[in-house]
């Protein structure tokens, strides 16, 4: 527009009508934009003005030029104003599709690249699973209905002592057990219910050995198909430890057997012996006492003393002949389990000792509460032994002292019967035998020995034990008893 506007003034008079003109502004709004088409419209108006005016300096203001000026005034910055925005709306346009064009690159580029990442994690996670699957403790395999294998790891492979997993999902699921009948049954107990079944059964090994194994089977439902998944453990070993212990079970119930029927034995023999002395002892007694009372004068005092000797032993000989009656009789029998108040038995033992000998002088400390349960005779007896003796161990002692009470062993309850009498070597102490080797004379305690044997019986029947100890001082004897299989059924 500005050439054309410098050409007007030079000699080669260039002029330029009307559509050139709006042709120029066009161009100008189109290459430049808005701004560069308002400016060309401007330089256009005042063109055309200058082109409609005279030659000289005077504008001619006649209606028909003034009318030209305007309509072009008019139509040429609204020309240039419709270009601009066309231009800006066209430019808008392509910056939206470009800007669209971009964010369709990135979002398939990032779908390519979320692909990649999906398929290296399932590619990883498959890896993960396979090496999780193949190295599990388990054996596990996928069959279906119809009894075809479609994956098993590796473990149910050497399991099976199979060459490879091929050759294993070649065969049909029922011959991997010595029984084929029993996949049928595991699927039919499972198809009776929703839980997974679990059996103990063997199975088919290549090898040969036996394979005794805890099978279970559960059902995997999609919407392609049904698949059973199972897991198989190897209790062989269990299964043989089972099988060796049960056969130490029923040799150990064997020589129990012959073990109580040895000692039913035994104690048969021992009470046969013990009643068949009675009569002998019995009549022993009575004749040293007929010829004491019948020729007794005609002796002299050693004769005399003689035969009080012999009667006197032959009445300990009775006694030790009952005794070993009632350890025969403790040793055998139904025992009946009630709760027994021992602190009470001991009280009636002490007071039936202090009617025997009322001249005796004995402090009896007997704690309060003391309570057990076991069966009422046997604890009585076992209880008048133990304090008998401590009552014989201090006879000679002026005044003398004896305790009942309670202690703590190994975790357990333990009673104690202690004295001050007699005592007994250390070396002696812990177990009964220990403790009956140290009476030094069966003269001066008879009978405390099987005393002591009853009482071990007693307190071994009752799943406890018995020990001692000891010292020159004094001695005391500790014995539990053991927990009872069941409620008492009353109190004693």
């Amino acid at each position: 527009m500005a050439l054309i506007e410098g050409l007007s003034y030079t000699s080669l008079k260039v002029t330029a009508s009307a559509p050139i003109l709006i042709l120029a502004v066009v161009c100008a709004s189109f290459l430049g934009g808005l701004v560069d088409g308002l400016i060309a419209a401007g330089i256009t108006v005042w063109y055309y003005a200058y082109e409609l005016s005279s030659p000289g300096t005077t504008f001619p203001y006649t209606h028909e030029a003034l009318r030209r000026v305007l309509v072009f005034a008019c139509s040429a910055p609204a020309v240039a104003l419709m270009i601009g925005l066309l231009k800006q709306r066209a430019a808008r346009i392509t910056a939206e599709a470009a800007r669209k064009e971009r964010e369709s690159a990135d979002a398939v580029y990032t779908s390519l690249t979320w692909t990649r990442e999906a398929e290296r994690f399932g590619r990883d996670a498959e890896r993960r699973f396979r090496a999780f699957f193949d190295t599990s403790v388990v054996g596990i395999m996928h069959t279906l209905r119809e009894g075809g294998v479609v994956e098993c790891n590796q473990t149910l492979v050497e399991l099976l002592s199979c060459d490879s997993r091929q050759e294993l999902m070649t065969m049909e699921a029922d011959r991997l057990f010595e029984d084929p009948t029993e996949y049928g049954a595991l699927l039919a107990e499972l198809g009776r219910g929703s839980a997974p079944v679990e059996r103990d059964l063997a199975l088919w090994r290549r090898s040969g050995k036996p394979l005794w194994a805890r099978v279970s089977v559960r059902r995997l439902d999609d919407a392609a198909r049904t698949v059973f998944e199972w897991s198989v453990v190897d209790i062989t070993r269990q299964r043989q430890a089972e099988m060796r212990a049960a056969g130490f079970q029923a040799e150990l119930e064997r020589r129990q057997g012959e073990q109580s029927a040895l000692l039913q034995e035994i104690e048969g023999c021992a009470y046969a012996v013990a009643h068949d002395l009675r009569g002998p002892m019995r009549r022993l007694e009575e004749l040293s006492q007929a010829i004491l009372a019948g020729y007794g004068l005609k002796l002299d005092a050693a004769g005399r003393d003689s035969l009080s000797q012999l009667a006197s032993s032959s009445g300990a000989m009775a006694r030790l002949v009952q005794s070993l009656l009632e350890l025969a009789r403790v040793s055998g029998g139904e025992m009946r389990r009630n709760a027994v108040d021992l602190s009470a038995l001991a009280q009636t033992i002490v007071q039936a000792l202090r009617t025997r000998e009322p001249e005796r002088q004995v402090n009896v400390a007997i704690a309060q509460g003391l309570t057990a349960v076991g069966d009422p005779v046997l604890l009585r007896e076992a209880l008048t032994h133990l304090i008998g003796n401590a009552w014989a161990f201090t006879k000679g002692r002026p005044t003398a002292r004896i305790e009942f009470g309670e202690s703590k062993a190994e975790g357990r309850q333990a009673y104690v019967v202690r004295d001050d009498g007699g005592g007994f070597d250390r070396a002696y102490a812990g177990p009964v035998p220990g403790a009956i080797q140290r009476l030094r004379s069966a003269d001066e305690w008879p009978g405390a020995g099987l005393a002591l044997a009853m009482v071990q019986r007693i307190v071994q029947r009752h799943g406890g034990r018995i020990w001692s100890e000891g010292s020159p001082e004094g001695a005391a004897f500790y014995f539990t008893l053991g927990e009872p299989p069941g409620p008492p059924s009353a109190s004693a």
